[in-house]
């Protein structure tokens, strides 16, 4: 016999159904049949399964409400996910409550715990640029407790995602940057934590040898996810004996502020440096900036889809949904014999 620390998924590994079915049998959902009631409430006191109380005040009762946290509203990207995820979950009668954790991991620690609190019956959730609450998260996945993860996924977690293929679409900008003749490439990466830092970091390197071009530590540096954080990046590139000739950035907000770093100096892009940067902001098109177009509100829609099939017992709540994007060039990564 195990322990009081028996989780739901232990219950759910035993009977070889899902997480989300054991949750809704124990706290006697109408979608699930009396006699998959029985075989759980069997199997939980054979297993001598002690409930997380936070967990069934959670789903103990429908509440047609809804938790988002993500990390700033302060650019489109993330609120045209939340367009598609309220579009989504207002049309089946669902009440969103958004937060923003200002790229704390304490402030979404404490938004998660508030969403919790107001008993939402599902989470939707994008990280802050340092997945600080991996534990948090873990153990919200052990209650049974539906989440959805998107574009910003903790590392080692067994969750549904909604991605872009970040590491397929970090490759075509860089091979973009290499076909129009550019070799010392660098690359301000965001926060190391971040899954997409790494998918990116990965592109680039892949596009680097796919060329047979060395790769050059000194040209990689993590600078985070920020605008005001370019600077640093310009800074220490500029510093280089051997400056790089063109970079590849984390973002849009890194690229932007490099192109806003670089023109102080006196510096022109491209003759001077070419930019490219990641997620396709209304800024960036107004500058000309090479970037890739996500998703966004299909990534939204998505998980409000993927979350409503995990509150049903629909689908199981791991899942991972990778989107496509779209290379979109500009006058700030123009081939070297085009430039002016």
């Amino acid at each position: 016999m195990k322990s009081s620390k028996t989780t739901i998924k232990d219950i759910a590994r035993a009977l070889r159904v899902s997480a989300a079915t054991v949750s809704r049998s124990l706290n006697n959902s109408h979608e699930i049949s009396e006699e998959m009631r029985r075989l759980v409430l069997s199997k939980a006191k054979e297993l001598n399964y002690k409930p997380n109380i936070n967990a069934r005040n959670l789903l103990r009762r429908r509440t047609n409400m809804i938790g988002v946290v993500v990390p700033e509203f302060t650019t489109f990207f993330f609120s045209e996910i939340i367009i598609g995820i309220q579009e989504v979950l207002n049309a089946e009668g669902y009440q969103v409550l958004i937060c923003q954790s200002s790229e704390s991991g304490v402030i979404e620690r404490q938004n998660i715990e508030m969403l919790e609190s107001s008993m939402v019956e599902g989470l939707i959730v994008s990280v802050t640029k340092d997945a600080q609450n991996i534990d948090l998260y873990n153990r919200i996945i052990t209650d049974g407790t539906p989440i959805v993860f998107v574009n910003r996924v903790p590392p080692k977690l067994q969750a549904t995602q909604i991605v872009i293929d970040d590491r397929k679409w970090a490759f075509k900008i860089v091979d973009h940057m290499i076909r129009c003749g550019y070799r010392n490439i660098a690359h301000l990466g965001g926060c190391q934590n971040l899954s997409v830092t790494k998918e990116r970091l990965q592109g680039y390197i892949d596009a680097l040898s796919a060329h047979n071009i060395p790769i050059q530590e000194k040209y990689i540096m993590y600078v985070g996810v920020q605008q005001e954080h370019a600077k640093i990046g310009v800074d220490y590139l500029l510093s280089l004996k051997k400056r790089p000739k063109a970079i590849f950035a984390i973002n849009d907000s890194i690229a932007i502020g490099c192109m806003l770093e670089l023109r102080k100096r006196g510096l022109r892009i491209p003759q001077d440096m070419a930019i490219a940067g990641f997620s396709e902001s209304p800024t960036g098109r107004i500058m000309e900036l090479t970037s890739v177009a996500q998703p966004t509100l299909d990534m939204g829609k998505l998980a409000a889809q993927h979350l409503l099939q995990q509150i049903r017992g629909l689908t199981t709540p791991t899942e991972t949904i990778v989107l496509d994007g779209k290379l979109n060039i500009r006058k700030s990564s123009l081939p070297i014999g085009k430039r002016k």
